[in-house]
């Protein structure tokens, strides 16, 4: 693992995102590959698939659980990631109580996607392990409005749907488009940034890891609902727990 390029907090704060490349080597995305594909090879994995307009969600995930007991070596880079953020930040987040949420690894086919949303957590790091045609995260940085005392409330809702339509993020916001890349780390301010995945056009699937951190005692009010939506294959009301 090279050392980061630590940028500023005052650079972080204003451009609200910040990216290192060959944050890991190849080799070690090949062995962190590895151990997603033995995993996989003896463990079947939830495939997520809700029909969101105009982009749905359409990927398999290996959530934070069964990181911590089955794939240690990744949970051991959320540790690692989290002090990387810290430097970058000038703050002390930590990882998610939650620990489902707290570190998965997105799995992605061709034709996958994944739909445009904020993250519940103050920061989120995305580590992609593999190059593939599509997939690229197209994200707009420091661009929600967020109402710090109705965060949750239905006005707050509505303000996100409008900020959603590609007349108002062509407008006003700056569009950031990433494509994968072995070892790329992008670290953002997750509940800032409005962001979503293209559609893989290849038949190699997208592997990253997503990394998820807060201030202490964070809490959401959609948890459980929201929990359910992005990490089981279980049937549910085809409406988003963050937008309903």
């Amino acid at each position: 693992m090279k050392d980061s390029q630590i940028t500023s907090a005052e650079e972080f704060q204003i451009a609200g995102y910040f990216l290192q490349e060959n944050f890991l080597s190849h080799k070690e995305c090949d062995s962190l590959l590895q151990l997603i594909t033995d995993y996989r090879q003896k463990n079947s994995i939830p495939k997520i698939y809700r029909n969101i307009k105009p982009i749905p969600l359409s990927y398999f995930v290996i959530d934070g659980k069964i990181i911590k007991s089955q794939i240690p070596e990744i949970q051991k880079l959320y540790e690692t990631v989290n002090l990387v953020i810290n430097n970058v930040t000038n703050r002390q987040f930590f990882p998610l109580n939650d620990i489902q949420v707290g570190c998965n690894i997105n799995i992605t086919e061709k034709g996958g996607t994944y739909r445009w949303h904020y993250d519940r957590n103050a920061i989120t790091a995305l580590l992609y392990l593999n190059k593939v045609d599509g997939g690229e995260i197209e994200f707009y940085p420091n661009y929600r409005i967020i109402l710090p005392k109705a965060k949750f409330s239905r006005f707050q809702n509505v303000i996100d749907r409008v900020q959603q339509l590609s007349f108002f993020r062509h407008t006003f916001g700056k569009q950031i488009i990433i494509k994968p890349q072995p070892g790329l780390l992008l670290v953002m301010a997750g509940n800032k940034s409005l962001h979503s995945v293209r559609p893989v056009t290849e038949s190699r699937e997208r592997i990253n890891i997503v990394m998820a951190y807060d201030l202490p005692n964070a809490s959401f009010v959609v948890k459980d609902q929201l929990n359910t939506y992005l990490y089981s294959s279980e049937d549910v009301l085809n409406t988003d727990p963050n937008y309903s």
